[in-house]
């Protein structure tokens, strides 16, 4: 038979160049490929790893599950210093003769929507009642410094409302003020019912003074409420968060906030926009309050920043006075006890 022809240098070196030009082809699709795969792998590991922390700490803040100790454990300024804690002394040991002095009545109401609630009463037999609202995972059983202070004044009543999802209450998550609102008008209610006509004052930390606050603009206060001293309230939820969770938990606000917002809404239909003070003070249901409120604030305060107090000062449409004091987070009652005091027995004095 006939042989074939052996290739020639011409067609050799073009199939020499095919084959190269091939292999580079498959080299060039197996990076891409590769870099593909690893980065979907990636995205995947990311999502579940956000995914993940925002469900924890929905868990914690939000729905305050058993996580939630672990997770307040982290806020650093939350609690004073040592050098503060000996300042605060002789307050605590005030405290501890009044409550160890009394007995403590176990209380619960009805929230608005069906939400059993819970708290302590110190009942003096008083047409006055002093209503405790405290920060965030603190609740009944919290310290009140200001009391025995506040009795001698007044002759109060002293109440301390375990929040929703907080201590006794029942609730499923916190919102921040937003229901908590309607709860503070649920005891008011309460005690005016159950120790006869009331005289209120309010005393929030926190969130609790944002509730407070909250209140006095929805119309949620009655014309008794004396007074109400709101200190170291936030304007912002998110501005709080955001300048925190990089602190306390070492993670960027960016994505990892955004998702932890977004899922608490998902699951539990809370808006953190919703509790942002200068824009509902601003609102057009908003009304003008007219009790007078005291804002206390700390100027080396790293939990909640003075800063963030300053603006929702700016914003409080009612009457209002402030007293700043020189130390952390939880100190200015201590450092400013004359002033404060004074002031407060000139309010009581005034009072129609």
């Amino acid at each position: 038979g006939k042989m074939k022809a052996a290739p020639t240098g011409k067609r050799r070196r073009r199939n020499i160049g095919a084959e190269r030009k091939a292999r580079k082809n498959v080299a060039k699709n197996s990076v891409i490929i590769f870099w593909f795969t690893a980065v979907v792998l990636l995205g995947l590991f990311v999502g579940k790893w956000v995914s993940a922390i925002a469900k924890g700490y929905t868990g914690s803040f939000v729905q305050v599950d058993a996580s939630a100790p672990q997770a307040v454990s982290n806020m650093k300024g939350r609690m004073p210093g040592a050098e503060e804690r000996e300042m605060l002394l002789s307050f605590q040991r005030e405290w501890d003769l009044y409550a160890s002095s009394r007995l403590r009545d176990e209380v619960t109401t009805t929230a608005s929507d069906g939400t059993e609630l819970h708290g302590y009463l110190y009942n003096e037999d008083s047409d006055v009642t002093v209503v405790v609202l405290p920060q965030f995972y603190d609740d009944g059983t919290a310290d009140f410094l200001p009391a025995v202070s506040l009795h001698e004044l007044t002759g109060c009543n002293l109440l301390l409302p375990d929040p929703r999802a907080h201590g006794g209450s029942g609730g499923s998550a916190f919102t921040y003020g937003l229901t908590e609102q309607q709860d503070l008008a649920a005891w008011l209610a309460w005690a005016d019912a159950s120790l006869g006509k009331q005289t209120f004052i309010l005393w929030g930390v926190g969130t609790g003074a944002n509730t407070a606050l909250l209140a006095a603009v929805h119309g949620l206060l009655p014309e008794s409420t004396a007074f109400v001293v709101a200190e170291s309230p936030y304007a912002s939820l998110h501005e709080l968060a955001a300048a925190q969770i990089a602190r306390w938990y070492t993670v960027p606000a960016f994505p990892f906030l955004n998702a932890i917002e977004l899922r608490a809404s998902s699951v539990t239909g809370f808006r953190v926009q919703d509790v942002d003070l200068p824009v509902i003070f601003a609102a057009e249901d908003a009304v003008t309050p007219t009790v007078p409120v005291l804002f206390l604030t700390s100027a080396y305060d790293t939990y909640i920043r003075p800063e963030w107090s300053d603006a929702v000062i700016a914003a409080w449409t009612g009457p209002g006075e402030t007293v700043n004091g020189g130390g952390s987070h939880g100190t200015v009652y201590a450092s400013e006890q004359e002033s404060i005091d004074a002031l407060l027995a000139s309010w009581w004095a005034a009072r129609g």
